[in-house]
């Protein structure tokens, strides 16, 4: 069942298109990953998704309804935004920064936050292990813990789709892993679409259901994780030749060489 259909999307910044007649298809409770070379138009799908840019030609539905005619509030409901970076710079304790996603709920601007709200919030902060921090500033967290508690925030949202936008950029291996762990067991347990632009093939192997790999501004190859990454797909996407290997349990990985890691 799909969630997110884009036909024929066209955009552009300014006199050339980047993206050029896109289509896609994103499934429920599953997590898709997005990838391909740099400057293959993967954050400004996202971001056309998420209403945040105003394509040229096209159509974009979720849940069949067409994104044009969501307000800003219906549509904030339904689907959050984890970026890749924030330059916030007010000195919010955790906590605080956190129910910023539960504004979308209230009632009214003055109605302030309710006991529901709260029991959200402290759940989540269970749920990603966030306690030790929920009373320190934002401003005295790592690069890891920042995005942990950019994710909670897009969670108090209790949204149906998870957007994240290269949420493991800049992340040592560890907090990359518990990020990407966490999104896909949120599938599984919340019924929670998530589509996340990546770089690092070897992590979308391990953790994404359906990859969507792009290049020039196009959907070139989209379909199950196991059967896009092969040789030929990725010659074609990332022009380099590369060696995949694969475990036990049929997961597929790239090695890196002098060739190609640039790429994994």
């Amino acid at each position: 069942m799909s969630i997110i259909t884009v036909k024929n999307l066209h955009f552009k910044y300014s006199s050339s298109y980047t993206l050029k007649d896109t289509s896609l298809t994103i499934k429920k409770g599953v997590l898709t990953g997005i990838l391909g070379p740099n400057g293959s138009g993967k954050s400004t799908l996202l971001k056309n998704i998420l209403n945040y840019l105003k394509y040229d030609k096209g159509v974009i539905s979720v849940n069949d309804i067409d994104l044009k005619k969501y307000t800003f509030t219906n549509l904030a409901k339904i689907m959050s935004f984890v970026p890749q970076k924030s330059n916030v710079r007010s000195n919010f304790l955790v906590r605080d920064f956190i129910i910023l996603g539960r504004m979308v709920h209230l009632k009214s601007k003055w109605s302030g936050f309710s006991s529901h709200d709260k029991d959200v919030v402290s759940h989540i902060i269970k749920r990603l292990g966030l306690e030790k921090f929920e009373e320190r500033s934002i401003l005295s967290l790592s690069g890891g813990e920042f995005q942990r508690v950019l994710m909670a925030r897009a969670l108090a949202q209790e949204p149906d789709i998870l957007l994240m936008d290269e949420p493991t950029a800049s992340l040592d291996i560890n907090y990359a892993v518990e990020i990407m762990r966490l999104a896909k067991e949120l599938t599984k347990t919340h019924d929670l679409t998530v589509i996340a632009v990546l770089h690092d093939l070897n992590l979308a192997s391990i953790f994404c259901e359906d990859l969507i790999l792009m290049k020039d501004g196009q959907v070139k190859f989209s379909g199950k994780t196991q059967e896009i990454i092969n040789t030929e797909v990725l010659e074609q996407v990332y022009d380099f030749s590369p060696k995949i290997i694969e475990d036990d349990s049929g997961t597929k990985f790239i090695l890196p060489t002098e060739n190609n890691m640039a790429v994994v």
